[in-house]
């Protein structure tokens, strides 16, 4: 007996060691299955994360026109608490959406002081009191317009990028936009830099060619409609390390309304592992730019920077006490920045 129990004891030892091997290889199957599929799905979601693989730079200058979605405050009144760029969301508790609001609460308001008025001031909203007096001596404004450069086209969706910075006033930046449209434009008439004083570019509209409601930190994103595109070179987007020093181009619209490349250096670049401003630091060195402009200018912001041939960011500022120098945000920040 004792025999026969001891035989059945060992095959229960063996069935049991089977069935471990059995789980074991299970388990190594699951972990390998898993591996794969989790590195295949992070793959395809970084696919569609990931942003185009060419754009067309263009460079032309646009007139931006845009209908805020609230009414920003354009001057200061002493003793008044409002400042420039403030916007209005609410006055004794009545939403504000437009001026003929603004106007219609006012005009009905019994009291003349302590007002209460709503407003957003940078990234805070709070509460401030004011005079009717005052409140009606402000200068309010909804729309705003304006020159910059139109960046990129993405040739596969016509969605495009312009300016490479937010649109702002006062001290409140990203002001949100209800709707605006891009138009091109023609007879440039430049003020050049000169050391101290950054100079500016003005235009005559010409026919819109886009829409927009984005107002990201890098810039505005809209669609473009009805541009023939097919004589347009595409680049290759560059990644942030991608980007070198030495010897690059800007694509700007010239006086004679043609997009041209002229000759810049990227003298520093910062190593940045998330969305930042000024990444690229630029000098202007062609000639021929340097004599029309003087180095950047106000309403150049936007014009995409190129490397060979892939895109590599967008000039954003410039520096006064020396306009030939300036600063650029890495395409890849300009695409990744959505809101």
């Amino acid at each position: 007996m004792f025999y026969i129990l001891n035989k059945n004891l060992k095959d229960e030892v063996a069935l049991k060691k089977i069935k471990n091997k059995i789980n074991g290889l299970v388990l190594i199957f699951f972990y390998v299955f898993l591996y794969f599929f989790s590195n295949n799905f992070i793959y395809s979601q970084s696919l569609e994360k990931s942003d185009c693989e060419y754009l067309i730079p263009m460079g032309n200058i646009l007139q931006i026109d845009a209908q805020l979605k609230n009414i920003i405050v354009r001057n200061e009144i002493n003793g008044c608490p409002l400042k420039i760029g403030d916007s209005i969301l609410k006055v004794e508790d009545n939403d504000i959406d437009s001026y003929e609001d603004f106007n219609y609460v006012i005009s009905s308001l019994n009291k003349t002081d302590d007002i209460s008025v709503l407003i957003r001031r940078e990234n805070s909203v709070f509460c401030l009191k004011c005079d009717k007096n005052a409140l009606e001596k402000i200068n309010f404004n909804n729309l705003i317009s304006g020159f910059a450069t139109l960046t990129y086209i993405n040739p596969d969706t016509k969605e495009f990028g312009a300016v490479a910075h937010s649109i702002n006033i006062g001290t409140t930046k990203k002001i949100p936009i209800k709707k605006g449209c891009i138009s091109c434009t023609n007879n440039l008439n430049i003020k050049k830099s000169y050391k101290g004083n950054v100079g500016c570019i003005n235009a005559v509209k010409d026919n819109v060619i886009g829409e927009f409601e984005d107002n990201t930190t890098f810039g505005i994103k809209g669609s473009v409609n009805n541009v023939d595109l097919s004589n347009y070179k595409k680049y290759k987007v560059a990644e942030v390390d991608e980007v070198k020093l030495g010897k690059a181009q800007i694509i700007l619209q010239n006086k004679n309304n043609i997009c041209k490349k002229y000759n810049i250096e990227i003298i520093n670049i910062e190593k940045q592992r998330k969305p930042d401003s000024k990444g690229i630091k630029i000098r202007i060195t062609d000639p021929q730019l340097l004599k029309e402009t003087g180095g950047i200018v106000q309403g150049m912001s936007g014009t995409p920077i190129v490397q060979g041939n892939k895109i590599v960011g967008a000039v954003s500022h410039a520096l006064e006490n020396n306009p030939t120098i300036g600063y650029g945000v890495y395409i890849k920040w300009m695409l990744e920045e959505s809101h």
